[in-house]
């Protein structure tokens, strides 16, 4: 296991936290919610397990949701995908598809909104990249 984060509610009554895992041979990202603080074996973040995914960043919204952010090479380069917990969320792509690699990305939260910021290179330019989403999506 490596790169760990983890978020906490404002009112302290939600945990999570996710990581880098290789136990199946791949490099997957993992999480685990709860109530409580405490250890868990987690759950996949993504379905996809073709390629790398890596560096995870979380944040919990006002409502209680539980948003991640990480880097995810399925389609051969890496990208920005986002998921929430609500039901039916199974992530999806942040970044622009084939425009450039985006790595190392960043998630937080206020009012009812949520951030995330992540770098980007494109050839020898890099970049900052920043979005804003409504969290009541």
């Amino acid at each position: 296991m490596s790169a760990p984060a983890v978020a906490v509610s404002d009112n302290g009554n939600k945990y999570a936290a996710a990581w880098k895992d290789i136990r199946t041979g791949e490099p997957n990202v993992y999480w685990t919610i709860s109530d409580k603080p405490q250890s868990a074996d987690g759950q996949l973040v993504h379905d996809e397990t073709k390629g790398k995914q890596d560096h995870p960043s979380l944040c919990i919204d006002a409502s209680g949701t539980v948003w991640v952010a990480w880097e995810d090479a399925r389609s051969g380069h890496d990208e920005v995908w986002i998921r929430s917990s609500r039901e039916g969320d199974a992530g999806r792509r942040l970044s622009e598809p084939g425009a450039a690699a985006a790595t190392f990305p960043t998630i937080t939260t206020g009012q009812d909104l949520v951030a995330v910021v992540y770098e980007s290179q494109h050839n020898d330019r890099k970049s900052v990249q920043f979005h804003l989403i409504a969290s009541d999506r």
